[in-house]
């Protein structure tokens, strides 16, 4: 009988406060949404969507110096070079020089390509400063992260329409 009582009484308990959370009074303020959109060897690109805006991350093993945040239209332009990455590859690899490079602008960004004749081919992305955050790259890498960053823009808008706090 007493364990009918307590039992009976839990049950009123827990049904009498259940009404009092109700979905409409809470409201997310602060909030980060992170989309890991593609992992190539160590380099990977993320959209992070935070109650300041929406950016794109493309990050490398080096933690804080190895990332950098940029909108999703400097992403769709630095994709496009990234994606020449073959191009240059071919022309350093039959370059005659012992070291080369090829530099590309983009916006604030700096897109590298180097190699000793086609040997030990890399690219470095980062912003020309004293000090500032690099992501570096192999060819391979560099081919498959720029197809993604290419569609950055799209892939945003796809974060703005269903991430809405």
């Amino acid at each position: 009988m007493l364990r009918k009582a307590f039992l009976a009484l839990s049950i009123f308990c827990l049904t009498i406060f259940i009404p009092l959370s109700n979905a409409e009074e809470f409201v997310i303020k602060d909030y980060t949404f992170t989309w890991r959109v593609a992992k190539a060897g160590f380099v990977n690109m993320a959209i992070q969507k935070d109650q300041v805006g929406l950016r794109i991350v493309l990050s490398s093993m080096g933690g804080p110096l190895a990332t950098l945040y940029m909108s999703p239209s400097r992403a769709k332009a630095i994709g496009g070079v990234l994606v020449k990455a073959g191009d240059y590859y071919t022309r350093q690899k039959k370059s005659e020089d012992r070291k080369s490079e090829d530099a590309v602008r983009s916006g604030e960004y700096r897109v590298a390509f180097s190699s000793s004749q086609g040997d030990n081919f890399e690219v470095k992305i980062d912003k020309p400063a004293a000090f500032s955050a690099a992501v570096l790259l192999s060819k391979d890498e560099a081919l498959m992260i720029g197809e993604y960053l290419r569609n950055a823009e799209k892939m945003a808008k796809l974060v703005n329409s269903c991430i809405k706090p």
